[in-house]
């Protein structure tokens, strides 16, 4: 469907990654005038996209209609700048998906997640038990989606693409937990604090928002926020306290829809506790949406989690290994290792600013960390004495060093590469990382059968 008022208009879009793609491609359908700045782009290339490139010595930011961003494009970058004081209108994908449902008239349910950890799996799950595919962030962009056939919009939402909506809201947001992260984009927590609590702003009374109740920044947040419009549905796996849905010994407790308690099996993938909590959001949400508590139910007994997000990769000589690559950031490992009794951490990689101190809360789980990449000495820095620790040149010689510190002590303890960090030091993304740790595991286990 066309929209008239972007005919023949003149629009910036800013990045050339997937987002902008698919922004670039939805303009072109509606005959508008698309041009592209990407900073990694020189703008006095040929370019061979066929793409016109945005030249600020040669064109005005006040002659474009309007600015789409990507994600990632923060509010201190120059032209956004530039933009937000001269008043031109800036958004992103996730405002044009919505500007499309409004025109549209289109009443599918929209199941908005947000938060530092666990959206992509709470995405994933109430996906599959949809029969749809996850939006956003996750990387199916909603642009790319928005012709094709759908029951339901599931769409993960990272802090960038909130920090430029306008009108969009979910029927059913989420907000799994907020810790520290991000702030080379938002500079403060508060900031970003706000930017993803800001994914409630537009709901309405009749709309859900599922918060969890284990977690002191959200909690606090809302206890503070007057005039929430949307019903707040509060979740737990700590305590029963103040939880409308919460989870305990592998049973789900409702005390918000239907007054009754619902049994999981038990495997690896609910033995830890993170994916406890996140079971009974998804849970709630699906209930929201009006599913029968069975139907979840034999959903949620089906799943067995996501690669690189504590993936459990099998146990050599009683010692249990778990991939949990996709932790780039402190508040990810932390909620890892509170998953485990004991555990010897392999942690480390490419510094994003944060500080570690909070690893030294779980004094009382880490058997010891081995520490590599970038920041490992930073890191160790951070660490008090009653943690053990030892800097390695790699993580084959960390993972093979924790593998023998677990069977000498004959008390086989499990080994987590949780890395709180970024990947760029060595690896291109969190995923090419974990299949390098898969493989030293596998060069482990064919080793020693």
């Amino acid at each position: 469907m066309k929209f008239e008022k972007y005919n023949k208009k003149d629009i910036l879009v800013l990045g050339y990654g997937a987002t902008g793609k698919s922004i670039i491609k939805f303009f072109k359908k509606q005959n508008a005038n698309v041009f592209l700045y990407d900073d990694n782009i020189n703008i006095n290339d040929n370019y061979s996209k066929k793409i016109k490139l945005y030249n600020p010595n040669k064109k005005k930011l006040l002659d474009f209609f309007a600015i789409f961003v990507s994600p990632g494009i923060s509010k201190s970058h120059e032209l956004v700048k530039n933009a937000i004081e001269k008043k031109i209108f800036i958004a992103s994908d996730i405002e044009l998906f919505w500007e499309n449902k409004v025109i549209n008239k289109t009443k599918l349910p929209i199941v908005g997640i947000t938060g530092t950890n666990g959206k992509s799996t709470i995405a994933i799950m109430i996906s599959n038990a949809l029969k749809t595919v996850p939006l956003g962030n996750f990387g199916n962009t909603v642009l790319d989606n928005l012709e094709k056939e759908n029951n339901y919009f599931v769409i993960e939402l990272s802090s960038f693409q909130l920090d430029y909506i306008h009108k969009f809201k979910p029927n059913i947001g989420i907000i799994s937990n907020i810790k520290t992260d991000h702030l080379n984009y938002h500079k403060t927590f508060n900031k970003y604090l706000k930017t993803k609590t800001s994914i409630s702003k537009n709901q309405k009374k009749e709309d859900y928002l599922i918060i969890n109740n284990d977690d002191d920044n959200i909690n606090n947040f809302f206890k503070k926020k007057k005039n929430i419009k949307p019903q707040i549905i509060k979740i737990s796996n700590k305590s029963q306290s103040n939880a409308d849905i919460y989870y305990k010994n592998n049973i789900i407790y409702d005390n918000f829809f239907t007054k009754k308690k619902y049994s999981l099996r038990q495997s690896n993938f609910h033995k830890l506790k993170h994916n406890q909590l996140n079971s009974t959001i998804v849970f709630t949400a699906l209930l929201a949406l009006g599913l029968k508590a069975n139907k979840i139910l034999n959903n949620l007994n089906k799943f067995k989690g996501l690669p690189h997000r504590l993936e459990f990769l099998g146990s050599i000589k009683k010692i249990e290994f778990y991939n949990d690559s996709k932790a780039t950031n402190v508040a990810a490992t932390c909620s890892a290792i509170n998953s485990f009794k004991k555990v010897i951490l392999i942690a480390g990689g490419s510094d994003k600013g944060e500080s570690f101190k909070d690893l030294n809360n779980y004094s009382n789980i880490i058997i010891g960390i081995y520490l590599v990449g970038d920041n490992a000495l930073k890191i160790k820095n951070f660490l008090n004495k009653k943690i053990v620790n030892n800097i390695c040149e790699n993580l084959k010689e960390a993972l093979e060093k924790s593998y023998k510190k677990s069977l000498e002590s004959g008390k086989y303890y499990p080994i987590l590469f949780s890395p709180a960090s970024a990947s760029f030091d060595n690896f291109k993304n969190y995923e090419i990382r974990g299949n390098y740790f898969k493989k030293l595991f596998n060069q482990i286990k064919k080793k020693v059968a």
